[in-house]
């Protein structure tokens, strides 16, 4: 094995260490179990279109396509970004990062959904969130054959939310129905709102309705002891995300919340809902079964235990996910979490790194370390 160094910074506490680029080898095998997984807003992007050059540089070498290693380590991309579907956002980060991803390789928010929602699929639901009809070509994908986004409801009763007057693109791909006659099973968020007021209210409206048809209200609709006719699902919990913007902006969790306030004051009960995305435990079992399924994809062992590695910009979704599923987690300092002033996350992280190429080299340091490289 070629010798492998490593400098340090400066300890932090609690062992957490602030590392400065210095991993200098020809070659470093391949270890059989050792896998990451990055989270993209944060840690390898910055905003829509800005890729970190650290994040090319990372995910070439653990591609095997820069030499430093004798054989690629495999990893994958969680996000709680989503609105797309994911053939499309899996060809579009392939080609922002310069690697050729498969689809073993990326988990959106709204990935994990695919198979929950499935028994929706002769079925009405309201998918909202994204641009466009975007989140209705993710439930297309997902081979629901009745989606249906606000627009359309919008286009059929404008007085439903007069707020908003559809443009003429959304009159273009608005699908009206006469709504008074279909019922819904499901609301579905597939991304964040563009417009809060509009779908807070189509919510509300629904999850008080008699069998999910909308103009409609549900005897009881204010009493804990009778259930709702349709299920509300949201595919990301993140309060905050990094954007262009220097300050952290609100996300599909912040939505959420204002939601279940609202329905807590409207009829005082608690919002029931299901939660996918990170930290939740459904989205970290399903991430380790695309890593496993990526392993035999590419001829290698997938039972046994994985010795993965969490790379991600938030204490709240990435770390937290992490930890409470066995991961190592590295929180780097280029997306929501920054300790400028002294700072502690709410999560502990095994490590901070101040981005994700200097995270990685750490963590292949620390194996070499333990002898598993």
């Amino acid at each position: 094995m070629l010798r492998s160094t490593w400098s340090v910074r400066g300890l932090l506490t609690a062992g957490q260490i602030s590392c400065t680029r210095s991993l200098h080898s020809k070659s470093t095998p391949f270890p059989n179990k050792l896998a990451f997984a990055f989270d993209i807003d944060g840690v390898l992007k910055q905003g829509h279109h800005n890729v970190l050059p650290q994040a090319k540089r990372v995910l070439k070498m653990l591609s095997g396509e820069d030499g430093r290693l004798t054989k690629p380590i495999p990893f994958l991309l969680i996000t709680n970004g989503g609105g797309v579907p994911d053939e499309e956002r899996r060809a579009a980060l392939s080609s922002e990062l310069g690697i050729q991803l498969t689809e073993n390789q990326l988990v959106q928010s709204h990935t994990p959904i695919k198979e929950y929602v499935d028994k929706y699929r002769d079925k009405p639901v309201l998918v909202l969130g994204g641009k466009g009809e975007s989140c209705r070509r993710v439930a297309e994908s997902y081979g629901l054959k009745y989606p249906y986004i606000p627009q359309d409801i919008i286009a059929w009763k404008p007085s439903i939310w007069d707020r908003t007057e559809l443009t003429d693109e959304e009159r273009g791909f608005a699908r009206p129905e006469d709504f008074s006659q279909i019922p819904f099973s499901a609301a579905l968020m597939f991304h964040d709102s563009h417009d809060w007021g509009r779908d807070i209210t189509l919510m509300l409206d629904l999850m008080s309705s008699h069998r999910g048809i909308f103009g409609t209200r549900r005897e009881g609709h204010d009493r804990a002891d009778v259930k709702g006719d349709v299920e509300l699902v949201f595919s990301n919990a993140d309060v905050e995300w990094r954007s262009d913007w220097p300050i952290p902006r609100l996300g599909q969790g912040a939505f959420r919340l204002s939601l279940e306030s609202i329905y807590k004051s409207t009829t005082g009960l608690q919002l029931p809902y299901k939660q996918f995305g990170k930290p939740f435990k459904a989205t970290y079992d399903f991430s380790e079964l695309m890593l496993r399924r990526y392993l035999k994809e590419v001829g290698r062992d997938p039972e046994g235990e994985l010795n993965v590695y969490m790379v991600g910009d938030n204490p709240l979704s990435d770390i937290d996910g992490a930890n409470r599923h066995g991961w190592s987690s590295i929180l780097v300092r280029t997306g929501v979490f920054h300790d400028t002033h002294g700072e502690v996350p709410s999560h502990k992280p095994t490590i901070i790194a101040d981005d994700v190429e200097k995270g990685v080299e750490w963590a292949i340091q620390e194996e070499l370390r333990k002898g598993n490289l």
